[in-house]
């Protein structure tokens, strides 16, 4: 299946562009976080290109529950990947305060997953929070410096069952759908027990599977055979998708999972400076509001 894609028009670029250069984006995080201001921002926006632009992303999200963005400007430290965000009509997550953009590159020098360049996990993300993100926004600033590397995939949560279901895959889905399993974040140090699956929602992420069981949760069936089962299903019920400089996945947290492959860096100066793979990372809390 080919990804979903749409295109900015000019006129929405520079729109987008003209109304980033006039605040920062701590100014943009503070009025997104109040709702009367946050659709008084998207107001001035409006225009018949942006109210076609919307239409267009409602009708694909509500199809695929994902949309590629090509050609958003990258402009401040993730301002532009905010202002586009008022399309959804949706209230945004916060961290560390009042901070609604993320900002990662990544290095050769860290195990984080979410900077490492070791590649990832088909997830969701915050699996372990007590209600997840509905939506993830990851906008790239800089791509990676190697052709094929830092590619990207979404495997809606229907597909990733029917895969299963075709591989008789019958201790995954039970795994998925039915097994209660607790989840651990060794990092925020946050956990959370349940049944992560129905036909509709999905919470999931091998790494706090995995540091549930070394905590001493136990699994029906051997857990890294199951998620290799999972991983391998969900890449051939997958397309890369690979994200070019101001290019914009939007994705459900909640009716997908994301993955990102192996990332390389161009030394520049060994061993700190380096060009690597960039991206700004937000998330909305709840389903996207669309246009009657």
């Amino acid at each position: 299946m080919s990804v979903p894609e749409l295109k900015l028009s000019t006129p929405v670029r520079e729109a987008l562009s003209a109304l980033a250069i006039r605040g920062s984006l701590e100014f943009y995080e503070a009025r997104a976080l109040v709702p009367m201001q946050r659709r008084a921002l998207a107001t001035e926006l409006a225009s018949p290109y942006w109210r076609a632009f919307v239409a267009d992303l409602a009708r694909t999200w509500m199809m695929r529950d994902h949309a590629v963005i090509r050609g958003l400007p990258v402009l401040g430290d993730g301002t532009t990947s905010l202002l586009l965000a008022l399309a959804l009509d949706a209230e945004f997550k916060t961290y560390r305060g009042e901070k609604i953009v993320k900002h990662f590159k990544m290095s050769p020098w860290t195990t984080e997953l979410s900077q490492s360049l070791r590649d990832g996990h088909f997830h969701t993300d915050l699996s372990t929070a007590d209600e997840p993100p509905h939506v993830t926004l990851i906008h790239c600033r800089a791509p990676d410096p190697s052709e094929g590397y830092g590619v990207v995939r979404v495997v809606r949560l229907c597909e990733l069952l029917a895969e299963l279901q075709r591989r008789g895959a019958v201790k995954a889905l039970q795994l998925l759908l039915t097994d209660n399993v607790e989840m651990v974040d060794e990092r925020t140090q946050g956990s959370w027990s349940g049944i992560m699956a129905s036909e509709s929602t999905i919470r999931f992420h091998p790494e706090t599977l995995r540091a549930a069981e070394r905590r001493g949760a136990r699994f029906t069936d051997t857990l890294e055979y199951q998620l290799d089962t999972i991983h391998n299903a969900a890449l051939a019920a997958s397309e890369p998708i690979e994200l070019g400089v101001g290019d914009v996945l939007l994705v459900s947290n909640v009716r997908a999972l994301h993955y990102r492959g192996d990332c390389t860096v161009q030394y520049l100066e060994f061993p700190r400076r380096f060009k690597a793979r960039e991206i700004h990372v937000l998330h909305l809390r709840d389903e996207p509001t669309w246009p009657k």
